[in-house]
């Protein structure tokens, strides 16, 4: 019979699971050719600012930026956390949507039940009311998401990181972190910003998912039941199957005793060009009586 086989759907098995990596930010990330963390700050203030910053350079437009993608659900009271009653649209069951056709709310990125958000609206005065800190890790650090509850002040080796989205510096909620976007969030026990420089002793795990997909190549007991070991012809060597034209095997091979074994799977597409080789440790024997079932595992 022919030495390739086709595989089914049935046949073929893509498992995701998640890894993580540390890092740990000291003014350089080893081995990476990208920025470390930066660090900016937001005040509620008119935007543009008096000095003419625009973008990221606006400390106005970061603050209410962040405060619309992150906090506008949660400012009925500033520093209570807790959601607020900010009319949304309703979706009823019969697929209708009841209440005003928009509303200035986000979803938020919620990430827990015990999440507690605080975000000072006052107006700055020159003090730290109004202001926040922004910490923005690049996503090639933090690949999906920071791991929760990963991070960690690397001097003191603090876990600051709740695992539920709080950010807390001796047992006090200071600020938020959004895993999904690799942002560290500080907005301060009322308001208060205190001394917060970060940078210098920053550690977080990020997270990424592997998919591995696993081939269960059987080998039925009727199937592969010859090899195709050049070693066994008997005209072998010295180009004696170009000499003689034929290809003729030795007397033990053609027996019903004989049984080959398997010490190499490859993996074709449909042209019949080899995509993959697979080596087994040690030679497999292959048996008549019962099916034989060996499983090629592919990470992505």
């Amino acid at each position: 019979m022919s030495y390739l086989k086709s595989l089914t759907s049935k046949d073929v098995i893509v498992t995701p699971f998640t890894v993580h990596k540390t890092f740990k930010y000291d003014g350089q990330i080893p081995g990476y050719n990208v920025s470390g963390p930066f660090q900016i700050t937001g005040s509620n203030t008119p935007y543009p600012l008096a000095n003419g910053g625009i973008g990221t350079g606006s400390a106005s437009l970061v603050y209410h930026s962040i405060k619309q993608l992150y906090f506008s659900n949660y400012l009925e009271n500033p520093f209570s956390g807790q959601l607020s009653n900010i009319a949304t649209a309703s979706f009823n069951p019969d697929g209708t949507v009841t209440g005003p056709r928009s509303t200035t709310n986000y979803i938020n990125n919620i990430q827990s039940i015990d999440e507690l958000r605080k975000f000072p609206t006052q107006s700055s005065d020159g003090g730290s009311i109004g202001k926040i800190n922004v910490i923005s890790i690049p996503q090639k650090l933090f690949g999906e998401r920071i791991k929760p509850g990963s991070l960690i002040n690397s001097v003191s080796n603090d876990l600051v990181d709740d695992g539920q989205g709080n950010y807390n510096l001796l047992g006090i909620v200071t600020g938020s972190i959004i895993y999904d976007a690799g942002l560290i969030i500080i907005t301060g026990n009322n308001g208060n910003l205190g001394s917060f420089s970060p940078l210098s002793n920053l550690q977080w795990e990020s997270t990424t998912t592997i998919y591995e997909t696993q081939y269960k190549c059987t080998i039925r007991a009727n199937e592969f039941n010859h090899s195709l070991n050049p070693s066994l012809l008997t005209t072998y060597g010295n180009n004696g199957i170009l000499n003689s034209g034929s290809a003729t095997y030795k007397d033990f091979v053609t027996g019903s005793d004989f049984s080959p074994y398997v010490t190499t799977v490859g993996l074709y597409n449909d042209n019949q060009e080899l995509l993959a080789v697979a080596k087994l440790a040690q030679p497999l024997p292959t048996s008549q009586t019962t099916d034989t079932t060996i499983l090629i595992n592919i990470d992505r």
